[in-house]
């Protein structure tokens, strides 16, 4: 069951989240972090073999003929040591955290995506595809880099200071104090940056305002029909035009904050030496002799070796910024984690139906979460029972409750109030996988994915033969129109300009509830866009799919139900009248007005009169 929002990752710190999302692959980031630091140790064995090195050309001085060459090829090998080790343990590191990050990056997308899965429709869409998109894309990836690389840049990070504050006070404390009062200004300076709560905040709506400007945009794109037939712009699509506002007021002061605040602190670590120099200056005065011989040894170390603080202090920086944008990352994460999903039945309780009716018991539903009192009902006290082998057709006006009783059969929702049952068993008690093994679901907007013919069809049933794609597509009047197609069942939808018109799409969805079998099949207005001739062959196709299984079917068309066992009509959230369509014209109610409206529409033609005695064009 997935966590309450706000839960997600309760108690942890960012860094053991990260972690954590390797599973078992977490030993390979802990391996890594330790190679990583060794290398950043080794990277300091060549200054250590240069103070050596300097240590006896001074001692000698000015007889160099005295100098023990087989010392000082030793000293050498030292260095190259060093580098070897470095470069080494860094790249054994970085395999380690990339074959951790990969994995990593997998069961995260994995989890989102059967969250996703699980959690109610409307709450997906009010995420937006954008939004989603740009949280498995772009934090994902965040964590899958931070993992591959930010990891052990850490390690290293931590560890090359403890190194550097060894050495800066082993030889001479005083050069130390000095280098370190470098460190505590150029820690000084970030910690005023990032402290700045304004600043900070303003990063956060940054990030957010991105995601609202790639819903906008992808939106905006999605309706550019609409945006073009009305000849509006990109400036008038007001949610686009507010989002690009607010994205490009908070760009600059975040950019501006970095560009000042990084100057000042690579400024002061790369001139560390100035900290430095004037204690040596002040120390070296006044020396003579072998004094001042030691004190110039330990002098020329603290130049030589100062700089390299500089690198060292640059990874603790961007680990920092690293730090800050991840922690924002995770909670873009938790906000899609945390959407509660559908409660599923616990272990051994999901229960099984043995029959395969259809019952809705006193259901009433909001689509307000909560549905607490007042929230508007969209169904409200429906009781409706459809047997197994039977076609339910379900009619009223739009808005009237319709597409949300086939929601609600499909457990795409919850019911607020009332029991959804098939074959006796509420769906709240079955196992969501066993639930979708029962029920078909054909849609008025269809989604084909880009993938060839067969395999949008073969979706509905992984398992199924090449024979019996073909088989079911033949029965759903679709066969012909997919062999015309460049490469047959093997043409990629949506490549090379192939698209296919509402019809076609409609048969192909169809294709795939025939192809599933299931016994429960839920139309909802699938005919709705078709034309006469598309609309022939989705009867056709829809007789072979209904065969012998419970149906119900939401339709606007009344021609297409008038053959059903029984139809319900539904006004205003409820059932208002349900019987046989002789029995409902009969009854001369709701069906029967709706009936009188629908034959008087069809009789409409050039040339006929309309209901008002003038003759229309």
């Amino acid at each position: 069951m997935a966590k309450k929002k706000g839960d997600a990752g309760a108690g942890q710190s960012w860094a053991a989240r990260v972690i954590g999302f390797t599973g078992g692959g977490r030993w390979l980031i802990y391996l890594s972090m330790a190679l990583s630091a060794l290398s950043s140790v080794c990277s300091f064995l060549p200054f250590v073999a240069v103070y050596l090195v300097v240590a006896d050309v001074i001692a000698v001085y000015p007889d160099f003929s005295a100098l023990d060459a087989a010392r000082m090829a030793g000293f050498g090998w030292m260095a190259v040591a060093g580098v070897a080790g470095n470069i080494g343990l860094y790249l054994v590191a970085l395999l380690c955290a990339h074959a951790a990050a990969f994995d990593a990056e997998y069961n995260l997308k994995l989890q989102i995506a059967e969250h996703l899965a699980r959690m109610p429709l409307g709450r997906l869409e009010a995420l937006g595809t954008g939004r989603v998109g740009k949280v498995m894309d772009e934090s994902v990836g965040a964590i899958e880099g931070f993992l591959a690389h930010s990891l052990p840049d850490m390690a290293a990070a931590f560890a090359a200071p403890v190194a550097i504050v060894v050495l800066l006070f082993v030889f001479d404390w005083r050069f130390g104090l000095a280098a370190v009062a470098c460190v505590v200004a150029a820690f000084g300076v970030e910690a005023a940056g990032f402290s700045n709560k304004a600043i900070t905040d303003k990063m956060q709506r940054h990030l957010v305002n991105q995601e609202l400007m790639t819903n906008a945009t992808v939106e905006y794109v999605r309706g550019m029909p609409v945006v073009k037939a009305f000849g509006q712009t990109a400036e008038s699509f007001g949610r686009l035009s507010a989002a690009v506002r607010a994205y490009t007021d908070l760009a600059l002061d975040v950019a501006l904050f970095w560009q000042s605040l990084m100057p000042a602190f690579t400024a002061i670590i790369n001139n560390a030496y100035l900290f430095v120099l004037p204690v040596g200056i002040a120390l070296g005065a006044g020396l003579s002799g072998a004094d001042f011989r030691a004190f110039a040894l330990d002098f020329i170390f603290y130049l030589l070796f100062v700089p390299s603080i500089a690198g060292a202090l640059n990874k603790m920086m961007y680990i920092s910024e690293d730090s800050m944008i991840i922690s924002s990352q995770l909670a873009r994460i938790d906000e899609v984690l945390g959407v509660p999903a559908l409660p599923e039945p616990g272990p051994g309780a999901a229960l099984a139906p043995e029959r395969f009716d259809v019952e809705l018991d006193h259901v009433s539903f909001s689509y307000e979460a909560g549905g607490g009192e007042g929230a508007p009902l969209a169904l409200d006290d429906v009781s409706l029972a459809v047997p197994e082998g039977t076609t339910c057709a379900i009619v009223g006006p739009s808005g009237a409750g319709k597409s949300t009783i086939a929601s609600l059969v499909a457990r795409f929702w919850d019911v607020s109030a009332g029991a959804v049952r098939v074959g006796g068993v509420d769906v709240r008690d079955m196992d969501p996988d066993a639930l979708m093994g029962c029920v078909s679901l054909v849609f008025q907007d269809v989604h084909l994915f880009r993938t060839s013919m067969l395999e949008n069809i073969r979706m509905a049933r992984p398992g199924a033969t090449r024979e019996e794609v073909v088989e079911a597509a033949r029965a759903a009047q679709a066969d012909a129109f997919i062999r015309a197609l460049p490469q047959g069942y093997d043409t990629v939808f949506g490549s090379e300009g192939v698209h296919l018109s509402g019809g076609e799409a409609q048969r192909v969805s169809i294709a795939r509830a025939i192809l599933a079998d299931r016994p429960v099949v839920v139309l909802d207005e699938a005919t709705a866009f078709s034309d006469p001739e598309n609309e022939h062959l989705i009867q056709q196709a829809f007789e072979r799919l209904m065969a012998g299984k419970t149906v119900i079917m939401i339709a606007h068309r009344l021609s297409t139900v008038v053959g059903a066992d029984q139809i319900a009509v539904v006004d205003g959230g409820r059932v208002v009248e349900r019987g046989r369509h002789g029995e409902l014209l009969a009854a001369d109610g709701a069906y029967a007005r709706m009936w009188a409206r629908y034959t008087q529409a069809l009789s409409w033609g050039i040339g006929s009169e309309s209901p008002n005695g003038r003759e229309m064009a």
